[in-house]
């Protein structure tokens, strides 16, 4: 996986499927790309329209450009407005597929005029205000200096019958890569059965690996697992399995819908009580639940007098294995029904295999709107598959001639293959 350069930006890259000796009786198309935020079990959507016949792909925040709408009918406000006590005329309109952003940008709204063209009758015209947040754009309807003629141009404003257009960007995907965000990828092969004509072949043809069948990767790992620290991770759940607590993880979303309970576009804060995010911001709040294994519990309990109240304040060291990933703000529901927040994560790495989580455990009040997730039942390690309808594998060096694509394991060091073979 690689992540270099700019910000949300990914390159995936990975082996053709058609030299697989599993794959020789089939006509392989490509591949189908599969994402997933948050959560390495899902729910992942799938990335391309069409199968790849690339072995490159590269993911990235993308900023549609939106070419000449016609915004003649979608005017908010047009000529005088006594009201404003203003005596120049204005003209606010509204885009479409708003929310407008800044070229290249995280989806940063538009806050200026060059973020923007507007055109009245095919004659450009200066914007004054942008309001990326509602998609708001006003002409300019004051004279303006013309450097040539050394004189105050007038205005050019839309008349009854004038055809306004505006050209902009909006938000059509967003690879969020700051704060510790989780992005996960899987690589499904798509091809024909045999003896398929794939001349005459129909959509309905067309044989996808499951995707619970496909790797999982994510930016996290720099290097893939060998056999001694595979092994070492089935020793550490094996030693989990019979001394270790069973619990229910939930994942914070970071990535989906936006909760209605913003109270402004400024703030960007949702309501720490809201029963429909949970105090995230994003609908649904948080995904799970997963069943996961974490170390016994030997801390102290205590009950303590606070402002607000008596709390009890208990908190635990917790080690547990790689996978479900967790990181801060996410939460652990206990057998007994006590609800415990993650804090900061530790994840101890070999040349960049992550083998362990270390994270401490503290247990919230009941108060908590946190205790209002409804617990469900839990996902068993499913990977949940969304077909839309309209980075990040690193190059793997490894390689020998002598093993079986099907059944080579491959890295991406040296050691790594002194260690293999």
């Amino acid at each position: 996986m690689e992540g270099w350069g700019d910000r949300g930006v990914m390159t995936l890259r990975w082996d053709d499927p058609a030299i697989l000796s599993g794959n020789a009786p089939f006509c392989v198309v490509g591949v189908n790309l599969y994402r997933s935020f948050d959560s390495e079990y899902g729910p992942y959507h799938r990335v391309t329209d069409l199968p790849l016949g690339a072995l490159q792909w590269v993911d990235r925040t993308d900023n549609e450009l939106v070419l000449e709408e016609d915004v003649t009918e979608q005017f908010t406000l047009a000529g005088y407005n006594t009201a404003s006590g203003v005596n120049a005329p204005r003209y606010v309109f509204k885009v479409r597929l708003g929310p407008i952003v800044k070229e290249g940008s995280q989806a940063i709204p538009a806050n200026a005029p060059e973020d923007v063209r507007v055109y009245v009758d095919g004659v450009e015209v200066p914007a004054l205000v942008v309001r990326g947040e509602s998609g708001e754009v006003e002409i300019d309807s004051y004279n303006y200096p013309n450097v040539t003629t050394q004189s105050l141009d007038k205005p050019v404003l839309p008349k009854p019958g004038s055809r306004v257009t505006c050209t902009y960007r909006r938000n059509r995907v967003l690879i969020r890569t700051d704060l510790d965000k989780r992005v996960f990828y899987r690589v499904t092969t798509v091809a024909l059965p045999p003896g398929c004509n794939a001349s005459t072949a129909t959509g309905g043809d067309l044989l996808e690996t499951p995707l619970e069948r496909a790797p999982m990767a994510l930016r996290h790992e720099t290097e893939k697992l060998d056999y001694i620290w595979r092994e070492a991770i089935e020793r550490n759940r094996w030693i989990l399995e019979q001394g270790g607590e069973r619990v229910k993880a939930f994942i914070r979303k970071t990535s989906g819908v936006p909760c209605f309970c913003f109270q402004d576009a400024h703030h960007k804060q949702p309501i720490s009580d809201c029963l429909q995010c949970y105090g995230t911001g994003i609908l649904g709040g948080y995904e799970g639940p997963f069943d996961m294994i974490i170390s016994p519990d030997d801390a102290e309990r205590r009950v303590s007098q606070k402002d607000i109240g008596r709390t009890v304040e208990h908190s635990q060291e917790v080690w547990t294995g790689p996978s479900p990933l967790l990181s801060q703000r996410d939460f652990l529901v206990k057998l007994n029904g006590d609800r415990f927040s993650v804090g900061p994560v530790r994840t101890p790495t070999n040349r960049g295999m992550v083998l362990q989580q270390h994270f401490t455990a503290g247990r919230f009040d009941e108060a908590d709107i946190r205790y209002r997730v409804p617990i469900g039942n839990p996902v068993k390690y499913a990977a949940i598959q969304f077909v839309p309808e309209g980075a990040t594998l690193s190059p793997q060096i490894t390689n020998n001639p002598a093993i079986p694509a099907e059944v080579q394991l491959r890295g991406q060091t040296k050691a790594w293959e002194n260690i293999t073979w």
